[in-house]
This record gives structure tokens, sequence and C-alpha cells, in this order.
């Protein structure tokens, strides 16, 4: 994650310009469609004090984002963060094989950070595109559960059409896959296998553990 921090002098004194941060977050709207709050990937809820982007989503709903902002504290004590820019992450459900009529696309691509966040595991992956738009989501391959441990398996392939972009610059793809729905009564524990095609012509296979917080 990008964390800046700018140190200004002018007439003899310091101004402390607040740290700026880049995160994944979850951000949630009010009855008008409007951001007022974020959970971390830490689990810390900060309200929103104030959304430069102006943003809107369904009422009373929730979207997975990736934020430019800084954390400050109000006049009142409470501390929550100022949003600079934001952008939506590619977060469906993951779905199994048979809900792709089309078939499953595994256009290259590759993974440029990958970690575990908060119910999510979070991805930056890199692609070759020009000018035409990617479709992203994630295929459910398999899920396997032991039930004597209560320990559940997870497959998961991304799905990648490119079309017919031509491969001509590097461009950024955020992803976020959500595993909440797969922390059920009675699991105790997630392995999340992620794989997807990479631009060697390999299949590239990245294993985490989740550990839900009930």
């Amino acid at each position: 994650m990008i964390s800046l921090c700018l140190l200004l002098a002018a007439c003899g004194e310091d101004y402390f310009v607040p740290s700026m941060k880049q995160d994944y977050l979850t951000a949630y709207s009010s009855a008008s469609g409007e951001l007022t709050s974020v959970v971390t990937d830490k689990g810390v809820r900060l309200p929103i004090l104030s959304d430069a982007t102006h943003s809107r989503i369904e009422a009373d709903s929730l979207v997975r984002i990736v934020c430019n902002y800084t954390e400050e504290t109000a006049s009142d004590g409470t501390t929550g963060i100022r949003i600079n820019a934001l952008a939506g992450t590619v977060s469906p459900i993951p779905q199994p094989a048979e809900t792709f009529k089309d078939g499953i696309k595994t256009d290259a691509a590759d993974v440029l950070s990958i970690w575990m966040g908060l119910d999510y595991l979070n991805c930056i992956v890199e692609v070759k595109a020009q000018n035409k738009t990617h479709y992203f989501h994630f295929v459910e391959e398999t899920v396997e559960t032991d039930e004597a441990t209560g320990h559940r398996t997870v497959s998961l392939l991304l799905y990648h059409d490119a079309g017919d972009d031509l491969q001509a610059y590097t461009q950024r793809a955020y992803l976020s896959v959500p595993l909440r729905q797969y922390a059920s009564e009675g699991i105790s524990g997630v392995t999340v296998r992620f794989s997807l095609h990479t631009s060697e012509g390999e299949v590239k296979t990245y294993t985490f553990d989740y550990n839900p917080i009930n």
C-alpha cells in the first residue's frame, strides 16, 4: 500500500500535511446513497468527514473501493477520513463454472500484489490493453469441507475476457474477492487457492488461510 508523508516549511514555521494513504476499504452508504463511513481491512469503522468525489451508490448498501484518503480528527474529537479519490474494485461473489454460459475466459493477467484483507482476498493484477473493456469475474472451481474438522478448502480461478483488445500497454485492475460466504456456521477456517493464467503461459496459484471473525 502507498503511504506518503510530507513536511513543509514556510516563513520560518513548520506545517504538517496529513499522510495520504491508499487502501482497499468497504464503504457504506446512507438512505440517499451518499458514502457515510468505511471499514478498513483491520476491522475499524471510520466516518467519512468529506468526499471530494461526491460518489453515490445504491441506498443503504456497501461497495468495495480503492481509496486515496487522509485520516484526520475532527473538531469534535471524532477520527474519520477525507476522501480525495476512489475507484471501485472488481468484487463479484465467485460463481460455479456452469454459471458462465459462454465458457470461462482465461486471458493473461499477472499478479502485482496479493494479500488477505478482512473477509476479502485483495489483488492488483497487470494486463496488456489498449482501449477496450476487459471483463473480470471469479470462478468457483471446487469447495471441499472436512466435516470432522470444520475446515473448508476453496479453489478459485480468475475469469478474464480481454475480447479483441490489442496488447499495447500495461494497465492495472483492482480485484477484491468476497470470502464471507464460505464462512458458514460450523466452519473453523478456510484455505483459499486463487489461480490465474499468466503472460508466461502458466497457471499460477496463490494459497492463503482465511480465518473469519464471527
